[in-house]
């Protein structure tokens, strides 16, 4: 009797401790026809795979209020040896009452512009064929994010470019202080970042997002979006500046859900003394056939600079899990 009852005590506690921690496996996958043209008219038109991520997370519960966990991002897409598995977002965080502090590998340069101001999004406006576009980035960083204060919080982030263990200002890299505000309380979402790249503004075009013979000195954004019943509304100002020019953009967009559908309308606009301005719009329409998948229809035109406009029409069939 007494050793089952230790038996059972032991699982008790086994159980217990188990309970503590998590992990769990989340992804998308997506699979689209797409045909358009490019800047010099010249049409195409094919299959393609346009999302395959898999995330891997855990956490555990430190106790006394605190946990610690782990995020990881593989991007699983495309055809062939090379390019087809890699790395994205990798982190470890520490959060409790005193908020959370994390580090790790992230793209610096996510478009938060566009992420509130269009509600709806479908092959995205970030391109590359208009100036509005930072590609990809990764850099390691680490930041601070306080608690949620009312819907309020702040976040300050460092990040090194170069890995090398430390924020070089001589080096040539685009390493940088950044500090971002949030709001999120019922039917507003908005967001501000500003983000320095001190000494770093001076360097070659290499290390930079390869649009301008220059790289960026520091940038803000300011974007939001409103819930009005079934339609939202959103928009974005940002202001980038160079060593000899100031680079602005503008987004606007609203969207709106009836019932299991959502349909999306989208403008971008960006401009600058050293380039002709440019705009791409985007109209969306998304069907969920469940919580899980959905099929979608997009749109996309954007000026180039070229002698005609980039188009794009998409239609995708997207699952999650």
């Amino acid at each position: 009797m007494k050793k089952t009852l230790v038996a059972v005590a032991a699982l008790a506690i086994a159980g217990g401790a188990f309970a503590q921690s998590n992990a769990t496996v989340s992804g998308k996958f997506g699979f689209a026809y797409t045909n358009g043209k490019d800047g010099t008219g010249a049409k195409s038109s094919g299959f393609g795979v346009t999302d395959g991520n898999i995330t891997f997370a855990a956490s555990e519960d430190l106790g006394g209020g605190m946990k610690a966990g782990v995020s990881m991002d593989v991007r699983v897409r495309g055809r062939g040896a090379a390019g087809v598995v890699d790395g994205r977002d990798a982190y470890v965080y520490l959060s409790g009452g005193f908020g959370t502090l994390k580090g790790g590998s992230v793209d610096a340069l996510y478009q938060t512009l566009i992420d509130l101001a269009h509600p709806v999004q479908g092959q995205g406006l970030d391109s590359g064929n208009t100036n509005f576009n930072d590609g990809d980035e990764f850099v390691d960083m680490i930041s601070y994010t306080t608690p949620d204060m009312s819907g309020f919080t702040a976040t300050v982030m460092l990040g090194d470019a170069n890995g090398a263990g430390g924020m070089q200002s001589a080096a040539a890299t685009r390493d940088f202080a950044q500090l971002g505000l949030a709001y999120s309380n019922g039917p507003l979402n908005a967001g501000f970042e500003y983000t320095s790249f001190g000494a770093n503004g001076t360097t070659a075009v290499s290390n930079c997002n390869g649009q301008f013979a220059e790289c960026s000195k520091s940038r803000y954004r300011l974007s939001g979006n409103y819930a009005l019943g079934m339609v939202t509304i959103g928009a974005g100002f940002g202001s980038e500046k160079y060593q000899t020019f100031t680079l602005k953009d503008t987004a606007l967009g609203v969207g709106a859900t009836f019932g299991s559908t959502s349909v999306g309308l989208n403008y971008i606009r960006t401009k600058s003394s050293v380039a002709a301005t440019t705009s791409g719009w985007e109209a969306v329409a998304d069907y969920s056939m469940s919580k899980r998948t959905s099929v979608q229809v997009a749109y996309r035109a954007e000026d180039a600079n070229a002698a005609n406009t980039v188009t794009s029409f998409r239609t995708r069939l997207m699952h999650k899990f």
